[in-house]
């Protein structure tokens, strides 16, 4: 089992604690106790293995497509980290687009990498085999039920030329880059957890920013349920949201 370990210096004995997947910590302060300096202090300690997800911070889609080649995509990762690692970023992100395009990535990707598994079952003439990869929910499924329980009416869905597309009541599918900053940051956030790799430490940062707390709680306690191979980290003004 992956375990992370932490030692924050203290004006007496470092506090040290340890993470392993399935757990949670929240940090809970006011403004300007903190909580931003020791999150960045978290991820540098793990950053090859942590996911951070700034959800207070500028977050917009430039359009509903996938603007990223894979080549691409794995050196804008690379670049993220390397600013997440840098001290300024405790306050600056001046990649908020290019976040919100590698969720749009991994979503439209891990659609295709479950078709292609089922396709190449049913091909071998292995149908027990698809059935069995055909019950597995890909995470755009997972995701429209995250945001049915967190009442938000919204669904989510992939379109030709890997166009993703939301409806609300029944309505004509539109961009995701309509969508509000709740429905946005929601998204973003259950995207971002859903397709993490096995055994990641998932970083959420003031996710309250965009969202209620009669939203953001329920859409936290089921992907924490959903993804109990990764361990999270929420940095938080709301006091009652670790009690939810």
């Amino acid at each position: 089992m992956t375990e992370y370990s932490f030692s924050i210096p203290t004006s007496s004995e470092p506090l040290t604690f340890k993470l392993v997947a399935g757990e949670s910590v929240f940090v809970v302060g006011s403004n300007g106790a903190g909580k931003s300096s020791l999150m960045h202090r978290l991820y540098t300690m793990h950053s090859q293995h942590c996911l951070r997800i700034s959800a207070h911070r500028q977050t917009w889609f430039t359009s509903d497509s996938l603007e990223l080649s894979p080549q691409s995509k794995r050196q804008t990762e690379q670049n993220i980290r390397n600013r997440d690692s840098s001290p300024e970023s405790r306050w600056k992100d001046d990649m908020a687009a290019a976040r919100a395009n590698i969720a749009i990535y991994e979503l439209i990707d891990a659609e295709n990498v479950r078709a292609r598994a089922i396709a190449g079952a049913v091909d071998n003439d292995s149908i027990d085999e698809a059935k069995r990869l055909a019950s597995n929910d890909a995470p755009i499924t997972i995701i429209n039920e995250l945001l049915e329980l967190a009442s938000l009416p919204i669904v989510i869905s992939v379109h030709e030329n890997e166009r993703i597309l939301a409806t609300k009541k029944g309505s004509t599918p539109y961009s995701i880059a309509e969508l509000s900053d709740g429905e946005r940051n929601a998204l973003l956030i259950a995207a971002a957890i859903l397709t993490a790799k096995a055994g990641s430490l998932i970083l959420i940062d003031e996710p309250e920013r965009h969202l209620h707390r009669s939203i953001i709680s329920p859409l936290l306690t089921h992907l924490f349920a959903r993804r109990d191979d990764c361990a999270f980290v929420v940095s938080t003004h709301e006091v009652l949201l670790p009690i939810d």
